[in-house]
């Protein structure tokens, strides 16, 4: 009985002991998640300016989502911005991945050049991106007249500021993804490649059948991680365009700002945010849905 005391006690010691080690984790995530995004929910039912006590709407501020017909078109410009930006950003981190995999002189400094713009903050590449749009100076209109075509006016015309701020976000964010791709070229095994090169294959060939379906996790967590990224595009918006010209850049993560600390309209942006928080959970639980089944084989 004394032995069974001593190993209970032990346990209940361990037990403490191992509540201590990850209390500190759990008061963080507490104070800075939890609190903070029950007490939005509350908001989001209530009509505050900061300034002034929360008053209850009830419903009232998802009603009037409905029939927000900027939020629509802020919605639209992310959707467009996601289809755009995805799909070139994966395409181009994978070029320099395979560019950085090959063992050529001065590779190192390849990928500190690539990786450079990722760790760059923000605003600065928003005012390096203004100055290359610009209209009389802008590297992008000199290149466009030495190629003999018109200068564009890249951040005052609707049809090009989008296709415009998805240029300068990809140019930022990729490197991040490269780094991905460059690890997963890492990890195929040299002997596989060896194998089919034995067998005939072409390097086209050994591309797509090889390296394509081995790197098909690495491209899950990237299509996942670019889409959330897309959907949270705010800073190159500020600095940039500021939601212009005309909403033709107004995303959901900028209108909810705009909400929140221009208009002070606490209570309505956080029922926006509530239900972006629904479309990036939807969002990622399709793509997961789609993607796990050829992760997992």
């Amino acid at each position: 009985m004394l032995h069974a005391g001593t190993r209970a006690s032990h346990q209940r010691r361990t037990a403490v002991g191992g509540y201590l080690f990850v209390l500190p984790s759990v008061l963080l995530f507490a104070s800075f998640v939890a609190i903070p995004l029950a007490y939005a929910l509350y908001i989001s039912f209530n009509t505050w300016s900061i300034l002034s006590p929360p008053i209850w709407l009830g419903l009232d501020n998802y009603r009037r989502i409905i029939h927000d017909e900027v939020f629509f078109i802020s919605l639209r410009n992310t959707v467009v911005y996601t289809v755009m930006y995805v799909p070139i950003m994966t395409s181009l981190a994978l070029l320099a991945a395979l560019a950085a995999n090959r063992p050529l002189r001065g590779q190192t400094f390849f990928k500190a050049l690539i990786f450079v713009p990722a760790i760059t903050p923000s605003i600065i590449v928003g005012v390096v991106w203004l100055y290359i749009y610009d209209g009389n100076v802008g590297l992008a209109n000199a290149a466009l007249r030495g190629l003999g075509f018109d200068p564009i006016i890249w951040l005052a015309d609707q049809q090009t500021v989008l296709p415009a701020l998805v240029i300068a976000s990809v140019w930022q964010r990729f490197g991040w993804f490269m780094i991905l791709f460059l690890a997963g070229l890492q990890d195929i095994p040299g002997d596989v490649k060896e194998a089919a090169q034995l067998d005939g294959a072409s390097a086209w060939q050994s591309f797509w059948h090889i390296t394509v379906p081995l790197l098909k996790p690495v491209f899950a967590m990237v299509f996942i991680l670019g889409v959330i990224g897309a959907f949270q595009v705010f800073d190159l918006v500020y600095v940039m365009t500021g939601g212009g010209p005309v909403y033709a850049t107004h995303t959901l993560s900028f209108y909810i700002y705009q909400k929140a600390f221009t208009s002070l309209d606490m209570g309505y942006a956080a029922a926006m945010s509530y239900i972006f928080f629904l479309i990036m959970f939807a969002l990622t639980a399709v793509q997961l849905r789609i993607l796990r089944p050829s992760t997992e084989a």
